[in-house]
């Protein structure tokens, strides 16, 4: 929330608070006491009615009691939705609140407003569960913040309501209407303003701390197997120490550091024990840490430096770097009946998700049994699932594939009691959180799950993870890395201490590891919350003021539409411009320009990693003329990506078309219970195969046609 709409909402406040004051009389002559009226009893304002409308639901089924006016919604899909009746006048500035009675035996997982007319993710909100009701109940979410945010309310507008992620779930409706507030929501109002101005003051802090000019530094932190040698400069004044600060502390938030030794002349260098007994965790490992020059002048302490990360770690092993032999890839890779694709494909890189909270536990129940230690802590990891892991890193092992690890935090329904400390404090739904950095014991358990795979999967014993994708889709972090509503450096301070704490333990075994930054195809229009591109820029940002570290990008150049898979003619807002709005595979050239800019090198000298690890075009049926536009895309996508120097690797998703998905069919194979062909390989998947083959120009050709050029070098643009 920017500066300027908390002050509208302030302005809001003001006209929710005002009450009336009390009124006295004139004196009318001698004699006469000032006479003190009643307040004026406070005054309600009717609501705003709605009901719902036929036009524009989808996986729905709709129907009226027109004599109860109880509406039955029951869901055909997996992302049922319906909108509600436009406005028939503007709303007035007490009409904040959506409420409504239902009955839902089963409850509804997530209702999702999105503010019409215009439809896009970023004018939505997440509202949670509605929980299961017997018996009619009232539900009623605040939709203050963001009719000011979307400046929603005008006559004309409507709401879609989207009602969870399932199936035929049956839900009754009535007395649907937008109303005031009541006293307990307004301070609930005022206290959620408050809290956006306060994330939004901090996140000026980081902006000012990244481009500061400081007058001491770090220059260089080693860590060594039982040491940390630090060294730096200060301007030859007195007072100056350096701090160890946790992966826990925000940098501009702590007034309080943790001072490690005083520091004195232009330069200084500080050798202390690599392994401290630190805020409960008796075997901290400043492997984690970063390092500053703070000055103490009584008792105020001040940053006097950037802080700096490791620039170098001794390392357990040194495996040697494995690059793909190929460009092409697969996304989402499992054991499955399937697994000759591997070979008939030529696969040569995977992406693997994994999820912490399946892993890692706080104590031992059921599967969560192997004893693992981190910091001088016990955890329990999940024998069951690490048996999976292996069967897979073994697959890709005696293939030679390089195995990009996807980290997922799950932020409910999972049997581990370490999911609750993981889950950050702030996420308020989604798929995913962002892992809980605010203490040290949620640190510490994160920290053991993937210092545990990091060690397991660093040698040829149990196969290998070559890099570390953090998390999923960060600049749709709403829906895919949830940390709640949040200015972008705020979110991005959070999430680049993720990436530092993984990059620091991977390096530990396998100094030729990347982590990666997670991006959907939004490059410079904030389609999700944030614009992928202002995301690597702040990426730099950091890389600069902290020291760099191995990071790549994991893109997802999908369609704009992904239901569309004609995005040569259909994406219109892909140009051949570093400030598209979008960078699909239409105009590849974008982010391929970014990576190979020597600025966004590797400390000055080394390209960035770029993966293409997660995109496919969709086959809205399975008709002939949908299967051939669907592999028209993925021939366009391979010759791009193939010809593209700073592409290194394209991870096609999906390798099977998932019923989960929306209705998508991005695969290159039928859904497992298709009816006609279960299973069945899809014109793409033939297109794959021959990629990059010496049959790949007469498996293409045919689709040449379907895209309505002549020749591939058609397909090609320049900035």
């Amino acid at each position: 929330m920017s500066i300027k709409k908390a002050a509208g909402l302030f302005f809001l406040l003001a006209l929710f608070a005002c009450t009336p004051e009390p009124l006295v009389d004139p004196v009318d002559g001698p004699g006469e006491q000032q006479k003190t009226e009643e307040p004026e009893p406070e005054k309600h304002v009717d609501p705003v009615m709605l009901t719902f409308i036929e036009k524009g639901k989808n996986g729905i089924n709709a129907s009226l009691d027109e004599s109860g006016g109880v509406w039955t919604l029951t869901s055909t899909t997996a992302d049922p939705f319906i909108y509600t009746s436009a406005l028939e006048s503007d709303l007035g500035p007490e009409h904040r609140v959506l409420c409504f009675e239902y009955l839902c035996v089963s409850g509804i997982d997530d209702l999702q407003v999105f503010y019409g007319n215009y439809i896009t993710e970023q004018r939505s909100r997440h509202f949670g569960a509605i929980p299961p009701a017997g018996t009619w109940k009232e539900f009623s979410c605040s939709l203050a913040s963001d009719i000011v945010k979307f400046n929603w309310g005008k006559q004309g507008d409507k709401l879609r309501l989207d009602w969870g992620n399932k199936s035929n779930i049956r839900i009754q409706i009535r007395n649907i209407r937008i109303r005031e507030m009541n006293a307990a929501e307004l301070k609930a109002y005022e206290a959620e303003l408050s809290k956006a101005q306060g994330k939004e003051a901090e996140a000026g802090r980081i902006s000012n701390y990244l481009v500061n000019s400081y007058p001491c530094s770090i220059t260089s932190v080693e860590v060594g197997k039982t040491e940390v040698t630090v060294k730096g400069t200060t301007d030859g004044s007195s007072g100056y120490y350096v701090a160890d600060i946790g992966p826990w502390e925000s940098l501009t938030e702590i007034t309080s550091f943790t001072l490690k030794a005083a520091v004195s002349g232009n330069t200084f260098t500080v050798t202390m024990p690599r392994i401290a007994d630190r805020n409960n965790i008796p075997k901290y490992d400043r492997v984690l840490s970063r390092f500053a020059v703070v000055r103490l002048e009584g008792s105020s302490q001040t940053l006097c430096s950037h802080a700096r990360y490791a620039d170098s770690i001794e390392p357990v092993s040194n495996p040697a770097p494995l690059v793909p032999k190929t460009k092409k890839g697969l996304g989402g890779f499992v054991v499955n009946n399937n697994l000759s694709d591997l070979d008939d494909l030529g696969i040569t890189s995977v992406t693997v998700n994994i999820v912490l909270n399946s892993l890692v536990n706080t104590e031992r129940s059921g599967n969560y049994m192997v004893q693992w230690q981190f910091g001088g802590i016990t955890y329990y990891m999940n024998s069951g699932y690490a048996s999976q892991l292996d069967r897979v890193m073994a697959e890709c092992r005696k293939r030679g594939i390089v195995v990009s690890a996807i980290l997922l935090n799950r932020q409910s329904d999972t049997q581990s009691k370490a999911t609750a400390l993981m889950k950050h404090p702030e996420c308020d739904g989604g798929n995913y959180s962002m892992p809980n950095l605010t203490s040290p014991a949620a640190v510490n358990v994160y920290a053991a799950a993937l210092d545990y795979l990091a060690s397991r999967y660093s040698s040829d014993n149990f196969g290998r993870i070559h890099h570390w994708i953090l998390h999923n889709e960060v600049d749709f972090q709403k829906e895919w890395t949830n940390m709640g509503d949040q200015p972008e450096l705020r979110y991005m301070d959070s999430y680049v201490r993720s990436m530092r704490i993984c990059h620091n333990l991977a390096h530990k075994y396998d100094p030729n590891s990347s982590v990666m930054i997670s991006l959907t195809h939004s490059w410079a229009r904030a389609e999700g919350q944030y614009a992928s591109k202002s995301l690597l820029e702040d990426l730099c940002m950091y890389s600069s003021a902290e020291g760099d570290f191995l990071w790549g990008v994991a893109y997802h150049p999908y369609p704009q539409n992904l239901t569309l898979p004609q995005f040569w003619k259909d994406d219109t807002s892909s140009t051949y411009s570093l400030n598209s709005s979008f960078c699909t595979f239409k105009n590849l050239e974008v982010v391929n320009a970014w990576v190979m800019d020597k600025a966004h090198f590797y400390r000055g000298t080394s390209k960035r990693l770029l993966f293409l690890s997660e995109n496919g075009t969709n086959s809205p049926s399975y008709s002939e003329p949908d299967l051939a536009r669907q592999a028209a895309g993925a021939a366009w996508a391979w010759k791009k990506t193939d010809a593209l120097e700073g592409i290194d690797g394209i991870q096609w998703h999906n390798w099977q078309d998932n019923r989960a998905e929306g209705g998508l069919r991005i695969g290159l194979r039928r859904f497992k219970d298709d009816s006609e062909d279960p299973n069945g390989k899809k014109p793409a998947w033939y297109v794959w195969q021959a990629a990059g083959t010496s049959s790949e120009d007469s498996v293409f050709a045919p689709y040449l046609p379907v895209i309505g050029i002549s020749s591939w070098s058609e397909i090609f643009g320049s900035l």
